[in-house]
């Protein structure tokens, strides 16, 4: 483990930039053009510690990984940002964290980054001419871990209705950036522990996206979190695999992406930007609306009927979440397309397939596209499930239009999709069980989709009650439109859970 290096006691709020500083646009909203929202209290940073891969990487392990065409897809896009909330009702104080719980914390830290070691590497912040972009891992190299205290409510920020996002940024780190000029780079992933004394303790992970997908960050986390519950000699079952020669580039994709990048960095294109609600005046919210079991099996009879299509419970949660934000949103061309975007997994869909533990990006853009006029629940569910049936039916066709990818992202930025962010399959709830006081979180939210426009998809956290979690951040208008939407589907579909939902409100 690198040396633990503290930091002064500092107090960041909801207003100062806790944005990472990457490559991706790292603009901040500007306080003076928002309007008043709710107070925010303050979080005090106790300290900063550097932990570095304990032991040090394995010996043969290639350093520096070079950024594959799935990498690059996610280049300039912001970063990914996590919080998992975890009751600790037993926790004292501060000082019962800083000397019970925390060197455990870093100790198992240090331990999954022995597995996952490029995480502690960094990054350059711009593709320059002639130099391969990388993921490079040096000797001494760490993630920032950051400790703080917070005395806002956590059990109102671990719940479900809307938040003012000003609240939820404190706890998320930024990425650290090094050197200057051409020679400027960027940590990876950056780490803050937050406690709220004698309620709970909020984890929050920011990552580059380029260095690594969904499914790559659970697989850490998984790692972490059982090292952490069980010990150094927790088995890691499946170590991830770095070997970049699993990625076959016949299309030459990677330097298409490369040159679609610098053409785009000279041009000035800044349309990622128009996804990012941070940046726009008025209150941004944050909730999470939960679709359970029952309520899909409902909605999807209701598809069905409507349209003929059984589609995935996926298709049917992404589908309401598509029509209740085009419905919130309102004006608009009621005669034009609105668009919605989300990734396939494409390992199991190259050839040769790609090992499952294999670390890196490895996703696919698609696209959807249907009348804005004519858009409800069911028929947004039948035009998602039948793109996502189509990649079944044809060989490769995940790929096929691979090579619009990085250009794509943008138009559909401009054009304002919705898109999607996480996934049920990740598991992320049963992926980060600490053990002991910790056990599994009580809620995960990926509050980074303020920044890109995307629905937050997660399983349920709840037991028993199954299905999937949608978190979306809007501007407080537009949140309580897509709630009565959202209301009124409850009510339409499961009468008897709706009332419960109005119990809770």
């Amino acid at each position: 483990m690198g040396p633990d290096r503290d930091r002064p006691l500092k107090q960041i709020t909801g207003q100062e930039s806790t944005m990472p500083h990457s490559s991706a646009a790292s603009h901040t909203s500007d306080s003076a053009t928002m309007a008043p929202g709710p107070l925010v209290y303050p979080v005090t940073v106790l300290g900063q510690h550097h932990v570095s891969p304990a032991p040090a990487p394995p010996a043969g392990q290639p350093w520096s990984l070079p950024l594959t065409f799935f990498d690059l897809v996610f280049w300039d896009f912001p970063p990914v940002q996590r919080l998992f909330f975890y009751d600790s009702t037993d926790l004292a104080d501060v000082p019962d964290f800083l000397l019970r719980e925390l060197p455990l914390l870093k100790k198992s830290l240090a331990t999954a980054l022995h597995h996952f070691y490029p995480l502690a590497g960094r990054l350059p912040c711009r593709i320059q001419e002639r130099v391969s972009p990388e993921v490079a891992y040096t000797d001494g190299d760490s993630v920032r871990l950051t400790v703080a205290v917070s005395g806002d409510d956590f059990e109102d920020l671990a719940s479900d209705h809307p938040l003012d996002t000003a609240r939820l940024r404190p706890l998320l780190p930024p990425l650290p950036t090094h050197g200057n000029g051409s020679s400027l780079s960027q940590d990876v992933l950056a780490i803050q522990v937050t406690v709220f004394p004698r309620a709970g303790i909020c984890v929050g992970t920011t990552l580059h996206h380029a260095v690594a997908d969904g499914s790559s960050y659970a697989h850490f986390v998984k790692t972490w979190a059982a090292i952490h519950r069980l010990g150094e000699k927790a088995a890691v079952d499946t170590p991830p695999l770095f070997d970049r020669s699993v990625v076959r580039d016949g299309a030459g994709l990677r330097e298409a992406f490369i040159r679609d990048h610098q053409d785009l960095a000279a041009a000035g294109d800044r349309r990622l930007d128009d996804w990012d609600l941070s940046r726009r005046p008025g209150v941004i919210v944050f909730a999470t609306f939960r679709f359970t079991d029952e309520l899909l099996r409902r909605l999807g009879r209701h598809v069905e009927s409507e349209t003929s299509a059984l589609c995935s419970p996926y298709a049917l949660a992404c589908g309401a979440a598509w029509a209740g934000i085009v419905r919130a949103r309102g004006g608009g061309d009621t005669d034009g397309n609105t668009q919605f975007g989300f990734v396939t997994g494409c390992k199991p869909r190259t050839s040769p397939p790609i090992p499952p533990n294999y670390f890196g990006n490895c996703l696919g853009l698609c696209r959807v596209e249907a009348k804005r006029s004519r858009l409800t629940a069911a028929i947004a569910s039948a035009a998602i499930w039948s793109v996502i049936e189509g990649l079944g039916t044809e060989q490769g066709r995940a790929l096929r239009n691979a090579r619009e990818w990085v250009r794509g992202a943008r138009e559909c930025a401009a054009a304002r999709a919705v898109t999607v962010a996480g996934s049920p399959k990740l598991g992320v709830y049963a992926a980060a069980h600490l053990g002991a006081s910790w056990g599994r979180p009580r809620k995960v939210e990926i509050v980074s989709v303020e920044r890109t426009g995307a629905l937050a998809l997660a399983e349920s956290g709840r037991d028993g009650e199954g299905g999937i979690e949608v978190g979306l951040a809007l501007p407080r208008g537009e949140m309580d439109v897509f709630r009565a939407f959202y209301r009124d589907l409850l009510l339409r579909l499961d009468p008897a859970a709706y009332r419960c939902h109005e119990g809770k409100s």
